[in-house]
């Protein structure tokens, strides 16, 4: 958003100096503008998903998780059990790992 408000401040120099005409000028602004509310739509969408308490919750169960392993010495089946869900192997051998926990989605 900072570069599409340097770049507005460019556009007025621009006219200022000659380099472009006022049409030019005003499709300019109206395209950064529009690039600009677009940008405020997605970050106003991206606060909102952080602040959500699902995905609140989902980090913190998360995180209580993780934190009961981190000084585990070794690989145990219930540790395995609580974190995949299923392993599947490709026939060229590549694994391929489902977790219990999954990602929130930006919409």
């Amino acid at each position: 958003m900072d570069v599409l408000k340097n770049r507005k401040r460019k556009f007025i120099n621009l006219l200022a100096d000659g380099i472009i005409t006022n049409e030019e000028y005003q499709e300019s602004i109206e395209a950064t503008n529009k690039d600009l509310t677009e940008l405020m739509e997605q970050k106003n969408k991206l606060l909102s998903l952080m602040e959500s308490e699902d995905v609140i919750e989902t980090i913190e169960k998360l995180k209580k998780e993780l934190l009961q392993f981190l000084n585990f010495d070794e690989l145990t089946e219930d540790i395995l059990h609580r974190l995949i869900n299923r392993i599947e192997v490709k026939e060229d051998g590549t694994p391929i790992i489902h977790y219990r926990f999954t990602t929130p989605k930006i919409e």
